[in-house]
């Protein structure tokens, strides 16, 4: 949770020192930039988090040459994705013609902007392989070794912006520093978990094998599958506000969501090294543990969203103006309203998900999460001109709350009731 809450305060306290530095087209596009490469890290198509399901379920077995095979599988696979992304990235940073697509026309030098496109995706590409290490500590219940380290990124990224802003505020030095820093966590684990805590986990060509790249081909697809619909399902309402209400509206909205998200950004922070213990417990055997813990944690994860989401109904104007000023309209009740429903659903819908994924379930996430983001995307651009702003987020609590939360914590009763009992 620092880490997390690390990353976004830095972003708030490094973006309005780069926009007094930049130009306004400078600064779009370093907006772009950054949210690109943020988005890139989705093309590693879920090897990544395939690796943390996996080490977990060898580490229940005790199977040390299972966790061998499915690290250097993993750093094989993510190494040739890389490749891929930096030719790819080469050939589109040189070919296209960046300055019409990207709207920045002549504020930008052409020959800048190719460096700078190639060298996002030359970062995103670089990350692919140096993520492996934090995902086994993610794995061996040890995220907080990772986490140590971003915070050291985020502080250097930090300083950096900083002091390039007093010293050289050029577009070039800026990224260049971003981009450098977002590496420090992934370098720094990377030599840490293969060159001195595990060596033995090191990657090696000999431990690559045909039906370890299958499992985790397989098991990698489908949580790309649950991603990409998550994105289309969560992130299309700014989208669908600007089509039907006018741009004019989305910063109320977008502003207003992005102060409502911070708690399900925290719950995730809480939750996701569940899964790990999940997979793990569950290889051992230990199915009571895993029904208790996942009780718990639907329960904490519930009482606090909903105690978060009251006070930030009556919070969230004067956060706004402090953050803000006077740029948007306070935010209606209606809105804050929907945004509180949303929040709760959305937190404790991370808690069921999180131990569908512990229990292999991701099947019946993807049939569902597709039903759910085509009827959400159809409600919101219906409701949108009849409720205004709130209507895309009471079409989500819906949509998500019937068809998604409800069947998939009946699944994870089931299942969990089911295996508890067996084993009894």
């Amino acid at each position: 949770m620092a880490a997390r809450g690390a990353q976004m305060a830095a972003g708030l306290v490094t973006v309005p020192v780069v926009a007094h530095s930049l130009s306004p087209e400078e600064f779009g596009l370093w907006i772009n930039l950054t949210t690109t490469l943020a988005m890139l890290a989705f093309v590693d198509f879920g090897v990544g988090y395939a690796v943390i399901g996996q080490i977990s379920a060898a580490r229940g077995h005790n199977d040390l040459d299972a966790m061998r095979r499915v690290v250097s599988t993993a750093f094989l696979l993510l190494s040739a994705a890389a490749l891929m992304l930096l030719a790819v990235g080469g050939v589109l940073a040189l070919t296209l013609d960046w300055s019409h697509i990207l709207g920045v026309g002549r504020a930008v030098p052409g020959k800048l902007l190719r460096q700078t496109l190639f060298a996002v995706a030359a970062t995103a590409a670089l990350n692919f392989p140096l993520a492996t290490a934090g995902r086994v500590y993610h794995a061996l219940q040890r995220g907080h070794v990772l986490s140590l380290h971003i915070l050291i990124g985020v502080g250097l990224q930090v300083a950096a912006l900083f002091a390039l802003a007093a010293v050289a505020p050029h577009m070039r030095w800026f990224l260049a520093a971003y981009l450098v820093t977002s590496l420090v966590a992934g370098v720094t684990t990377t030599l840490l978990l293969f060159g001195r805590s595990a060596r033995w986990l090191r990657p090696r060509m000999r431990h690559v094998d045909r039906p370890t790249v299958g499992r985790l081909g397989r098991e990698g697809a489908q949580l790309f599958a649950v991603n990409m619909i998550n994105v289309v399902a969560f992130n299309t309402d700014g989208y669908v506000i600007g089509h039907y209400l006018g741009l004019s509206r989305v910063p109320e909205f977008a502003l207003t969501f992005s102060v409502f998200s911070l708690v399900p950004a925290f719950a995730s922070a809480f939750l996701t090294p569940l899964w790990a213990a999940y997979r793990e417990a569950r290889a051992r055997g230990d199915h009571r543990w895993v029904q208790k813990a996942y009780a718990r944690s639907v329960a904490l994860t519930g009482v606090t969203a909903v105690l978060a989401a009251g006070a930030l109904v009556l919070a969230t104007p004067l956060l706004l103006r402090a953050w803000v000023s006077d740029e948007v309209s306070p935010p209606s009740v209606g809105l804050r309203s929907a945004l509180a429903c949303y929040v709760v659903v959305m937190c404790t819908s991370s808690a069921v998900n999180i131990v569908l994924n512990g229990l292999g379930a991701l099947g019946m996430q993807i049939a569902l999460g597709t039903v759910m983001a085509v009827l959400n995307i159809a409600a919101s651009i219906w409701s949108v001109t009849r409720v205004g702003l709130a209507g895309p987020l009471w079409a989500t609590v819906i949509t998500q709350t019937f068809i998604v939360l409800i069947p998939c914590a009946f699944h994870a009763h089931r299942r969990l009731a089911a295996t508890v009992g067996t084993r009894g």
